[in-house]
């Protein structure tokens, strides 16, 4: 645990030295150095509650220079990889493309069901399916990319995916989990938004998803936010290009959230980042939030923590999206 605090620590006074260079920054920071941007799909074999193989749609960015590693972005629910790459009125909101700038190949993907993703039925789309589509994914990741580590990065459900992946995957280096967090006494879902069916949503009914595909009520997605520490251009656009869940997936992430069976099994080392506005931290103890988190990976070699102020769930969408960007990278950059 000592370690953990000098990390924090440092983390702190870091951000500090950093805020007055960043408290400013724009959303089209990402967008300082030139990379690499082009689609890929690949296909991969499931075998999983009747899915027998499925395409997995993603954009990657490539550096201009030489790449550090691969960083791997699964998005949660009812988003797709427009979480990681999101462009806006005011600018484009992008880890993915800030991640290429920091010397990374960044592919942020859609899980199945979502976005440019294979759309099996509803019953179909579960976190089985998703851990099992995801982990051929990043294995055929890692064979294009033989030489280089690969650093999943999850966010909300995708982190519960994420570490599945992780626990069963040999191509994974380091794990980065965002928007989700262990902890001992049970939190809120006080004010989450009602999931509708796709079907009758204005963003989302030309697309003719199959039934039982589910997204957030219209104007509901304010409760991922940390609203002084947002732009309503990143709202607006968030509405615009939001994704779908199911009823399918729910259980995974609770029994996740009660069991912490994917946390335990993941051997390599892990950085936690919430908001300290996101709903999931809210009425916990601080001073348990490290010491949670250390207990749920028992078996990880190195368990980091990191609260960020001014941020809610939706971390790479705020604000201040950069430095929290910026700290993720140079974790993975020592950590893989």
């Amino acid at each position: 645990m000592n370690r953990i605090r000098l990390w924090l620590t440092a983390v702190a006074t870091a951000l500090a030295l950093t805020a007055g260079a960043t408290a400013s920054a724009s959303p089209a920071v990402a967008q300082a150095t030139p990379w690499h941007h082009g689609s890929m799909d690949v296909r991969v074999a499931v075998g999983v509650d009747g899915v027998s193989s499925a395409t997995i749609h993603a954009e990657r960015y490539t550096p201009a220079g030489r790449a550090r590693g691969v960083q791997v972005f699964v998005p949660g629910a009812t988003y797709d990889h427009h979480y990681f790459d999101l462009a806006t009125e005011a600018g484009v909101v992008s880890q993915a493309r800030q991640a290429a700038r920091d010397g990374w190949v960044a592919i942020a993907l859609d899980r199945v069901g979502t976005g440019g993703s294979s759309t099996p039925a509803a019953g179909s789309v579960t976190t089985a399916v998703q851990v099992a589509s995801i982990t051929r994914f990043v294995d055929e990741i890692g064979r294009r990319y033989a030489r280089l580590p690969i650093v999943l990065v999850g966010h909300s459900y995708g982190s519960v995916v994420a570490e599945g992946v992780t626990a069963r995957s040999a191509r994974v280096d380091a794990l980065v989990i965002t928007g989700f967090m262990y902890r001992t006494t049970p939190p809120s879902f006080e004010g989450f938004p009602a999931l509708v069916p796709a079907a009758t949503d204005p963003v989302l009914a030309h697309r003719r998803l199959p039934e039982g595909y589910l997204t957030t009520t219209p104007g509901s997605r304010a409760f991922f936010y940390h609203l002084p520490g947002a732009d309503p251009a990143t709202l607006a656009a968030d509405e615009a290009t939001k994704a779908t869940t199911t009823e399918a997936e729910v259980p995974g992430f609770a029994a996740e959230f009660a069991s912490g069976a994917f946390a335990g099994a993941v051997r390599v080392p892990v950085l936690v980042v919430v908001g300290e506005h996101d709903y999931l931290y809210a009425g916990a103890d601080p001073a348990a939030f490290a010491p949670d988190q250390r207990r749920a990976f028992t078996a990880a070699p190195a368990v980091d923590a990191v609260l960020i102020d001014d941020a809610a769930h939706d971390l790479a969408l705020h604000r201040n999206a950069p430095r929290t960007t910026a700290l993720i990278d140079r974790w993975a950059a020592s950590h893989s």
